[in-house]
């Protein structure tokens, strides 16, 4: 229950600081237009605290936290007189008014740096790449890649952690390419090169991992002793009980806990002869694992274990923490290289070579937004600053009515027309956003259901 009242929490709390950082970009540069604003407002609906500066605009905080907006004089239906021409939205330059609506994106995008700016100054604490247990078949193994392997560089850029592995494959999801990877092999003290085949790499194929898809799974250091059984679920009445480490599936022996994760993903519904040590003792159990469904509408098993939280090898871990200027340009390296894969992203699935059921919405918002506000600030910070990115990704280049770039849109029109674009053809077009929204919230909504 707590992790749902911290996850909802996490939730309003990044909604509300990235509206804020958006429409703050907005607000600003509308000032600085000479553009009256009448409203700033963090939220939808009712307003449940609000009050007035010198020059009229009214602030809100309104109760339903999923947003915000800057409403501004002459930018909708509101009535502007002659002598506040001058003041309204509607009254300024095509490019004054390009430059409003580019303002709350950009704000986005300089959140995002100085979130970074933030994470690498703090410092942040990451897992090694090196391989775990490589899947009989899969790519990683047919590249000939081994349990134990550190991943040293992919195409030349250095991967220190798995997130620069993530950076550097992620570029070719639905591409048919090759990738060099060179691996480190701590017995023999020797680097290898390994040449990764993904021409029929895409995210559909995948298993709601995209570096499993390929055999890349971490190296877990972590025996499976059991933490705690999650009520409900299978394992709660099978007699296996906080403290145990499990040893063996179906006479199969098992040392992490990832082994038992694999095994047990390909039994749903099939029961388990579970073998566990208790006090020195070898005891068996039978677990019938619950069918789930995955990332992709995959069905797996689940048996419902939390494991002992138990710390992570030390020379398995690696720091990053620099000073203000190293940390600054680190910002703006991270920040240029996800605001890059997020537009390759959006072009893939415009293309098709990516599939929609990865389009995530408010709940997987909430679970990750929770997750890493409970494992510390630089992560949640880190987490901001991605979703920030997006969020001023999507905002400016999608042309969708509603949206800042379908306000661009309008913009690039009445340039080329001479004239802006009749109330109607705005109206049709404010309709068409909704409903498109509206479904590409549905559909984000369904994949969160599905990921549950």
């Amino acid at each position: 229950m707590m992790d749902y009242i911290i996850a909802i929490f996490s939730f309003v709390v990044v909604i509300g600081i990235l509206t804020t950082v958006h429409e703050a970009g907005h607000f600003l540069v509308a000032r600085l237009c000479g553009v009256k604003v009448l409203q700033f407002s963090i939220g939808f609906g009712k307003s449940l605290l609000s009050w007035h500066d010198r020059f009229g605009t009214e602030y809100m905080i309104s109760a339903i936290p999923l947003g915000g907006y800057v409403r501004m004089l002459g930018d909708d239906d509101n009535e502007v007189t002659q002598l506040e021409q001058h003041m309204a939205f509607s009254g300024k330059s095509v490019f004054a008014r390009m430059a409003i609506i580019c303002a709350g994106p950009f704000a986005n995008m300089i959140f995002a740096v100085i979130a970074y700016w933030l994470v690498f100054m703090i410092g942040i604490s990451s897992i090694v790449p090196v391989l775990g247990t490589v899947p009989k078949g899969t790519v990683a193994d047919l590249a000939n890649l081994k349990k134990g392997y550190e991943i040293v560089s992919i195409d030349e850029q250095r991967t220190n952690t798995w997130e620069d592995v993530s950076v550097a494959l992620m570029p070719h999801l639905g591409e048919k390419s090759f990738v060099k990877l060179k691996a480190y092999n701590k017995v023999t003290k020797k680097q290898s090169i390994h040449v990764i085949n993904l021409t029929d790499w895409t995210v559909d194929n995948t298993q709601g991992d995209i570096l499993k898809s390929l055999g890349l799974e971490p190296f877990d250091p972590v025996l499976p002793v059991i933490g705690k059984l999650i009520s409900g679920c299978p394992v709660a009445d099978s007699g296996l009980q906080p403290g145990d480490q499990i040893i063996a599936l179906d006479d199969v022996p098992v040392e992490t806990r990832t082994q038992v994760t694999n095994y047990v993903r390909k039994k749903a519904g099939i029961a388990i002869n579970v073998t566990a040590i208790r006090q020195g003792k070898k005891l068996t159990f039978w677990v019938t694992p619950m069918k789930k469904l995955a990332e992709g509408g995959e069905e797996i098993g689940f048996i419902g274990i939390q494991y002992q939280q138990t710390p992570w090898p030390k020379e398995l871990i690696t720091v990053h923490k620099f000073g203000p200027v190293d940390s600054f340009k680190k910002a703006l390296i991270r920040t240029k290289e996800y605001t890059v894969l997020t537009l390759q992203f959006l072009q893939k699935i415009i293309m098709g070579k990516i599939s929609l059921q990865y389009v995530a919405g408010p709940i997987s918002i909430a679970k990750y937004a929770g997750q890493t506000a409970c494992i510390g600030v630089e992560y949640f910070l880190g987490f901001l600053a991605l979703v920030s990115i997006n969020l001023g990704i999507l905002n400016l280049v999608l042309p969708i009515p509603i949206l800042d770039g379908g306000h661009i849109l309008y913009c690039v029109l009445e340039l080329l027309n001479g004239k802006a674009l009749s109330k109607r053809a705005v109206e049709v077009g404010r309709i068409f956003g909704v409903i498109f929204l509206a479904s590409l919230m549905l559909l984000a909504l369904y994949n969160d259901i599905l990921r549950l």
